[in-house]
């Protein structure tokens, strides 16, 4: 986080094609979580409208052993998650696992020397804190009856967070979205604010202590 702005900021990416989709009718209610304390700003990073290019290419391999220079998409990258108090990554479920867009958003943007730093001299990672937030089609029995629960944290939590040297990261579903049930919907959207509610408290911490300044409450009374 810089510690040039004066308020908690949240950077929230999604990897979802369709704004008409149960993803980004999420994303809206996590937006308006995290905006509900009237203190805390959140940027959405649409990685498809952006057009970020996911293929991991012969620069990133240059950078990744440590002799070339960070491509100009990454490095804006880079600018935009130093931006945030705390970082969230949104995402369907595909094949339990992130889409490819997120995964190659992942592979380029967490690189060598940034997000991680493998040597004996190494500082942690550029980003305090990593959440991600998988909306899932089906049920959550069928994660818990396959372990996909269990292998999605193994892989995010720990093989991506943990082993960037992240404070502090989490995983949430929101079950059950392929389905024309409003009342479904409903119940996914309150998830969401709520969700966002906790990342804005999440940033409004983080804030305060990096910064030493407390943060007023504008929560509407």
């Amino acid at each position: 986080m810089t510690n040039e702005r004066t308020r908690p900021h949240v950077v929230l990416v999604v990897s979802h094609p369709n704004h008409d989709s149960a993803t980004w009718a999420i994303t809206h209610a996590v937006e308006q979580g995290i905006q509900s304390d009237g203190s805390t700003t959140v940027t959405t990073h649409d990685l498809t409208a952006a057009g970020f290019d996911p293929v991991f290419n012969a620069s990133d391999l240059e950078v990744h052993r440590l002799r070339g220079h960070v491509p100009d998409d990454v490095a804006r990258e880079h600018r935009l998650l130093e931006s945030a108090d705390v970082v969230a990554v949104l995402f369907p479920v595909y094949w339990w696992s992130m889409p490819a867009l997120a995964k190659g958003w992942i592979d380029r943007v967490f690189s060598r020397g940034w997000a991680y730093d493998n040597s004996a001299t190494a500082t942690g990672s550029a980003i305090e804190e990593l959440h991600f937030i998988a909306v899932a089609g089906v049920g959550e029995s069928s994660f818990v009856a396959r372990g996909y629960k269990d292998a999605m944290a193994l892989q995010l939590r720990h093989g991506i967070a943990g082993y960037s040297a992240v404070a502090e990261s989490s995983l949430e579903f929101l079950f059950g979205s392929e389905t024309t049930d409003p009342r479904v919907h409903e119940n996914l959207a309150t998830q969401g604010y709520q969700l966002g509610a906790r990342l804005a408290q999440r940033a409004r911490t983080a804030f305060e202590s990096a910064t030493g300044t407390p943060v007023a409450d504008h929560t509407p009374g």
